[in-house]
């Protein structure tokens, strides 16, 4: 009778024992996906060093092959090439449109600093990798803040950027209740950024976490950032 009761204790211990290993393996996080930078594009602003102080935004599509895509206020995109090691990606075009933008990344991937230099001119450069989203980031968000002319000078305080959410378009302005989020369209990239053409009027703007950075281009240049409602 002993025996018996030994043998079911033993085998009851055991049950346990598995039970537990198994809920552990099922609760066990799955595996993180490796990093690949073409899942990612580069947003950043590079701010002029000599004459008028102007700040812009960019972004860098990064392809296949080592090739990649240079997006900025022109209307024609530069096709060019980069080079990723442990500590730095590097983007270079070669020929007549000559540039080069570097960004040094931490062991997070996090971009720590940035530099940028087209033909002989440098600028002051800032970037952020950013994951490519399959959704629109920017869809039904509302931005305020203030935008500048030219560099400093405040152009309009309390300016909102409305983005309609089931269309990639947006509206903005300083009096909420006339504003039209359906008034421009615009392409997305990489599902957190933006740009929108029309005659001589041209924005280009990206989300990160919730502050939308834009740039405009119409006759003059502005710029502002701008925090999530």
């Amino acid at each position: 009778m002993k025996f018996l009761q030994r043998t079911v204790l033993a085998l009851t211990a055991c049950l346990l024992i598995f039970s537990s290993c198994k809920k552990n393996n099922d609760e066990a996080p799955a595996p993180a996906k490796p990093f690949a930078i073409t899942d990612n594009f580069i947003a950043g602003t590079l701010t002029s060093r000599s004459g008028t102080k102007s700040t812009s935004v960019f972004f860098i599509q990064l392809l296949e092959d080592n090739k990649a895509l240079f997006i900025n206020s022109s209307s024609t995109n530069l096709t060019g090439t980069y080079t990723l090691t442990d500590t730095e990606l590097t983007f270079e075009v070669t020929g007549g449109n000559a540039r080069i933008a570097r960004f040094a990344l931490d062991k997070d991937k996090k971009v720590t600093s940035a530099y940028y230099k087209a033909l002989t001119m440098e600028y002051d450069a800032t970037g952020e990798l950013l994951p490519v989203k399959t959704t629109n980031e920017l869809a039904g968000k509302v931005f305020k803040g203030d935008e500048y002319k030219m560099g400093d000078l405040l152009f309009r305080s309390a300016l909102v950027y409305n983005f309609a959410n089931t269309s990639t378009s947006y509206g903005s302005g300083t009096d909420v209740g006339t504003i039209v989020n359906t008034a421009n369209t615009y392409t997305l990239i990489g599902g957190s950024g933006f740009k929108y053409q029309s005659g001589s009027t041209t924005e280009l703007g990206f989300v990160s976490g919730k502050r939308l950075t834009v740039f405009r281009s119409s006759g003059l240049s502005y710029y502002g950032k701008y925090d999530q409602q």
